[in-house]
């Protein structure tokens, strides 16, 4: 017999939290539920981010154990932004099993319809800024970070209970940085682009951890210039990005985050984050959360780390749609590859890279034959 409950109190998300353990147990490529902090997302967030985003949990059990998770997610600042009633799900778990996707999923349906939401869409973790969608081709590797991870079942589960694609994305992997210049097919385009470079006034600068409030502030605004027209955007808040970003700190090499700069003013910016995800997978098998933590940072800042970390995962590609520099894009990508090659980085993934992203639109990377590496899918579907 299938419940549903709230959640509510430490006990109930632990329980929330431990239902990853069930749902990978025997999955080579699973790593600690860890990479996101839900006591400041979803538990005891901003007082400002709560003010713009209201969630609830949901538990499913089966014979008293708990099988499934989800949130039903009302984004305020979304509805208020687009004028579009759509509500989201987001952090599903569960275990292979229709009847209790579709418990998790009806209890989540039903909190939106009662907050006057049409639609329902996701998965979202909570919002598109943290993650998006779900894996739905087998790829036998370890989950790129910050990226999702998940049984491939989980499409089936949603297109079951009436969930449609709606939107794709994907990554691009690159297993040499700086492939897509050494390629004979490409040497002209490296010609032009070392003469743009040469005689362009675009110069480049990396985030300061002295000056990351001012920082954060420039990349917020670069971005809700950039996507302002694109599919699923609404405006990002200062908390929320500033937030991510201290979340990301133990992780992040400052010298691979790129502002581009135009006559002192911001153009620009680029982010590459190594994949701490494959320090990770060397703590993993510590019973301590505290070990783990330790020794995955321990191989994020040793000298050598190369020898554990070769990748990084590039994404955060914005740019000023007004910047009279064309080239920008172009050229802040030429930048991080040197960057990457310098620091001993031998494999790239770009990523999550929508069709009409800044990355397909005049970039480098438009102009590869690459297929792409991943595939992750965001469904949708009208709430009666």
């Amino acid at each position: 017999m299938i419940t549903i409950e709230e959640v509510d109190g430490k006990a109930g998300w632990r329980e929330f939290e431990s239902v990853s353990d069930l749902v990978y147990q025997g999955d080579p490529y699973r790593l600690p539920d860890e990479s996101m902090d839900l006591g400041r997302i979803l538990i005891a967030p901003p007082p400002s981010v709560a003010a713009t985003r209201v969630t609830k949990a949901f538990l499913a059990r089966e014979n008293g154990i708990a099988v499934g998770r989800v949130v039903a997610i009302h984004d305020l600042s979304f509805t208020e932004y687009t004028g579009e009633p759509i509500g989201f799900f987001g952090f599903y778990e569960a275990v292979d099993d229709h009847d209790v996707a579709e418990a998790l999923l009806d209890a989540a349906a039903h909190w939106l319809s009662a907050r006057r939401l049409a639609t329902i869409s996701g998965p979202f973790g909570p919002s598109m800024f943290y993650s998006a969608g779900i894996v739905v081709d087998e790829v036998p590797a370890l989950p790129l970070v910050g990226m999702p991870h998940n049984p491939l079942y989980y499409a089936a589960h949603f297109e079951k209970w009436g969930l449609m694609a709606v939107k794709d994305f994907y990554s691009y992997l690159f297993d040499d940085p700086c492939i897509i210049y050494n390629d004979p097919k490409y040497a002209r385009h490296m010609q032009i682009f070392e003469k743009i470079k040469a005689r362009s006034e675009v110069t480049f600068r990396s985030m300061k951890y002295r000056t990351l409030r001012r920082d954060a502030s420039i990349v917020r605004d670069l971005y809700n210039k950039t996507f302002v027209n694109f599919w699923g955007f609404s405006p990002l808040s200062y908390t929320e990005l500033f937030e991510l970003l201290k979340m990301m700190l133990p992780v992040i090499d400052r010298r691979l985050t790129l502002l581009a700069e135009l006559d002192g003013k911001p153009v620009g910016f680029l982010m590459g984050i190594p994949d701490v995800n494959q320090a990770a997978a060397k703590a993993s098998h510590l019973k301590s959360r505290w070990a783990r933590d330790l020794v995955t940072l321990w191989h994020v800042k040793r000298p050598g780390r190369t020898e554990v970390i070769d990748g990084v995962r590039v994404d955060m590609l914005f740019v000023d749609p007004d910047c009279p520099d064309r080239a920008v894009s172009s050229l802040l990508i030429m930048e991080m590859s040197v960057r990457m090659r310098d620091l001993g980085f031998t494999r790239v993934e770009a990523a999550p890279v929508l069709d009409d992203s800044p990355w397909m639109k005049g970039s480098v990377l438009s102009r590869t034959k690459l297929a792409p590496h991943r595939t992750y899918r965001i469904f949708s579907r009208e709430l009666t």
